[in-house]
């Protein structure tokens, strides 16, 4: 009862953390996509291991050591650009996202029309470094533009001139507030060019691998496979095993496309467990202990009584894993 409580109380406090994750997208000029409305959820991610392991000492602790590691590393490791580093590198949320554009879309029809000397952006919530191409010009770069551009929208000066003529404008941003490192990329198809053109020729293709453990599934899954011996015996190996294996994917016409695990699905799977155990624990005690007896009465006989009982609660949950956000703005939510 004790252990319930305990894991009761803990569920508690998993339900009352609000959720972290990274958002944002470009409003100005704006973009067209996939599922006919602006999402500001990540479309890929990288391993924040992509360097080597973050040294603390070195580099710092949390998103400000994965800064300091991508200015040590990125300009020698990074092919040249954040742009052939994300592509080089990234991991689709599903199969869904574009390689190139993310989840913005290419319409001929509804081209959008160049800011005349800030660009905006809905916020970099969280501290990584960001991108700007137009065409193969690339117009701008920082390693930290939540620190650059701090102001919910971001305001972005930029010099147009670099955009002249250009057919795509495309904006990249990697938040490294968590691990995995979370990547937004949106493209912008301007007036006056033509065609859905190509990723700047210097950043190449994106890679279009899918995450590990990536589903199109909306709805998490727990599973429960409770097995125990109910015949007592003088080798008595009762076992409960629960396996409670949660994912949490994109939510097709809802405000979150997936990245974190249901915590009171968790919770509720955990208190589940713990209840199993120790009721399977006692009855597997009192039948040895029983068996162990009778098999002493017996005077021709000479048993051996082996009770090894035994209580395995497994729990496996497979989120999205998020740190805390060291943003100041208002609670982050997961979008489609």
């Amino acid at each position: 009862m004790r252990t319930i409580a305990l894991v009761a109380t803990g569920a508690a406090v998993l339900m009352s953390m609000p959720s972290v994750q990274g958002h944002g997208y470009i409003l100005n000029p704006a973009a067209q996509w996939t599922q006919g409305y602006p999402s500001n959820g990540f479309g890929s991610t990288i391993d924040n291991k992509v360097f080597g392991e973050i040294d603390g000492g070195k580099y710092g602790y949390g998103p400000n050591g994965s800064v300091n590691i991508i200015k040590a590393k990125l300009p020698t490791k990074g092919g040249g650009s954040l742009g052939a580093f994300i592509a080089k590198n990234q991991k689709l949320y599903n199969n869904k996202v574009d390689p190139d554009c993310g989840l913005t879309a290419f319409k001929d029809s509804a081209r959008s029309k160049l800011p005349a000397s800030q660009l905006e952006y809905t916020g970099f919530t969280h501290p990584g470094p960001c991108e700007v191409w137009c065409d193969d010009t690339k117009v701008l770069f920082d390693y930290d533009c939540q620190s650059k551009y701090s102001a919910i929208p971001a305001k972005i000066p930029y010099d147009k001139s670099k955009c002249a003529n250009a057919n795509r404008l495309t904006i990249y941003w990697i938040a490294v507030q968590g691990t995995p490192w979370q990547v937004y990329t949106d493209c912008v198809w301007l007036k006056g060019g033509s065609g859905r053109g190509a990723a700047p020729s210097s950043v190449g293709r994106g890679a279009s691998t899918v995450a590990a453990g990536s589903s199109s599934s909306s709805t998490p899954a727990t599973t429960t496979a409770p097995s125990s011996n109910s015949t007592p015996s003088t080798n008595s190996s009762p076992s409960t095993s629960t396996t409670s294996s949660t994912t949490t994917a994109r939510t097709s016409g809802s405000a979150e496309i997936g990245g974190e695990a249901s915590a009171t699905a968790t919770a509720s799977a955990s208190a589940s467990a713990s209840a199993s155990a120790s009721a399977s624990a006692s009855a597997s005690a009192s039948a040895s202990a029983s068996a162990s007896a009778s098999a002493s009465a017996s005077a021709d006989m000479t048993p051996t009584a082996t009770t090894a009982p035994s209580t395995s609660t497994t729990e496996e949950t497979t989120p999205a894993t998020e740190a805390p956000s060291t943003s100041t703005s208002g609670k982050c939510t997961r979008r489609q």
